[in-house]
């Protein structure tokens, strides 16, 4: 079947060679096609009409001419030759567009599966209303095709990934192939949940989903089975596929060797190593004092993954030369004693400044961010606790499928701060004002756990929640 690149390297090509050409007649041999437009009535709208463009959205063709046009959608097998006017008929040419100059533009299609729509008007806005086009979701180059958009309409679904992405309603133009690959550069097994789906892998989706369809229209499109652009054009990103048709061949990233499955009735490629099953990703955080390492130690003596972010900056911190470096160049040497960073006293000035803040995340963040996304890539298990003291501030909660805050009452987090680090009112108070209002946090989480009072209670709460997040992933 003619994807989108194929669809747009048909309109290029045919943009190339009919434009300002015009018509002398139109000839149907099989009026479905045409949605059972009778031959006269066309005759009578495009009858002297010239072709003065040939849009594209999605896979429809879109022919603009003086006052008419008409939409075209290849479907299966559809492809469009120029012939002249003298060259016999074949059998499977079903629509023919006679022109002035001798030539003829002819629809050529074996099952008959494409169609022709005659429309009154050549106003792009409202030929996008028509039925066909108005029920089409954004093109994967349309700036209405962001994260929340896609995050928001998969995780309405119980779906595969694979068939959501086939889902012309939600992405215009993704086919089979294409979104074969745009999996396995996102990293996503096609048989996961889309509630299983993250904020930053709808990024990854778009990104690779305009990566794929880029390269797909500079090479052409891609030549499988019978597809063939008009005037012999053939595609070559054939030649580039990673995954897709590749069953049996090594991975082009690890060498495994890739497999061949059925998802909703489409044979589907794959990396068994590069594209694991999704876990469920849950987000825990909390502000300074709330007890979020009393759940996080609970979580962990349970036998759950949990990964700690302050662990990953602490080792940074501590190692890393080229993250040292970047914190001597923006923050100066007054901060190391013998080589080694001073994270007490950097710690000082960034907790009363947010600007100097707001610069030691811009450093530390995006790689603690890629170390994150490393180990839940490396690692085999369901459910992945990931604790972060800024999830929501930092943008981390992108990563997880679910949320965790835990709350506690002010008076007492004041009181366990002045216990545990000896901090007075003015610390404390500088402290919590450096993370998000804690009940701004609680809002935003999927789930709240009260760390207000005992901690059987508190542990009574993580257990409830524990039931929840296994069923979760029992159910999928």
């Amino acid at each position: 079947m003619p994807e989108l690149p194929e669809v747009e390297t048909v309109r290029a090509t045919l943009e190339k060679q009919i434009i300002g050409y015009t018509i002398k007649k139109v000839k149907v041999y099989c009026e479905r096609i045409v949605l059972n437009e009778k031959e006269d009535v066309i005759n009578a709208k495009l009858v002297g009409e010239t072709i003065r463009k040939i849009n594209r959205y999605g896979k429809y063709l879109i022919f603009i001419l003086d006052k008419h046009s008409f939409l075209s959608h290849l479907r299966m097998e559809g492809k469009y030759f120029l012939k002249k006017e003298d060259e016999e008929r074949n059998k499977h040419e079903h629509v023919i567009f006679s022109f002035t100059n001798g030539l003829e533009l002819r629809y050529h299609d074996v099952r008959k599966f494409g169609l022709i729509k005659i429309l009154d008007t050549t106003d792009m806005k409202e030929i996008l209303k028509e039925e066909e086009l108005n029920k089409l979701g954004p093109e994967a180059h349309s700036l209405s095709l962001n994260a929340t958009y896609l995050f928001n309409k998969l995780h309405k679904l119980k779906e595969s990934l694979k068939t959501a992405l086939l889902d012309q309603t939600i992405i215009c133009g993704l086919g089979n192939i294409y979104v074969d690959e745009v999996d396995f550069l996102s990293n996503l097994k096609p048989t996961t949940s889309c509630q299983m789906i993250t904020y930053d892998d709808c990024e990854n989706i778009i990104k690779n989903s305009r990566l794929v369809l880029n390269k797909a229209i500079e090479a052409g499109g891609t030549t499988i089975r019978s597809y063939t652009s008009s005037l012999g054009v053939t595609g070559r990103f054939q030649l580039n596929l990673n995954v897709h048709t590749k069953a049996g061949s090594p991975c082009p990233l690890c060498g495994t060797i890739i497999e061949k499955i059925k998802v909703g009735g489409r044979g589907t490629y794959y990396c068994p190593s590069c594209q694991k099953d999704h876990p469920l990703i849950v987000g825990l955080t909390g502000s300074i004092g709330s007890g979020k390492t009393t759940i996080s130690n609970y979580l962990k003596e349970k036998g759950y993954l949990i990964i700690d972010t302050d662990e990953i900056s602490r080792s940074l911190t501590k190692d890393n030369k080229e993250i040292l470096n970047k914190i001597k160049e923006e923050f100066g040497p007054s901060f190391f004693i013998n080589g080694e960073l001073n994270r007490k006293e950097l710690g000082d000035l960034v907790f009363n400044n947010e600007n100097e803040r707001n610069k030691l995340n811009n450093i530390l963040h995006p790689v603690i961010k890629d170390k994150v996304k490393e180990i839940i890539r490396n690692s085999s298990d369901k459910i992945i606790f990931v604790d972060v003291p800024l999830l929501f501030e930092s943008g981390f909660d992108k990563l997880c499928n679910k949320t965790i805050c835990v709350v506690v009452d002010k008076t007492e987090q004041i009181k366990r701060l002045k216990l545990r680090d000896k901090l007075n009112d003015l610390d404390i108070q500088k402290r919590i004002d450096s993370q998000m209002d804690l009940k701004k946090k609680s809002e935003l989480a999927t789930f709240i756990i009260d760390n207000s009072q005992d901690l059987c209670y508190t542990y009574k709460q993580t257990d409830k929640l524990i039931k929840i997040l296994e069923g979760e992933i029992n159910h999928d």
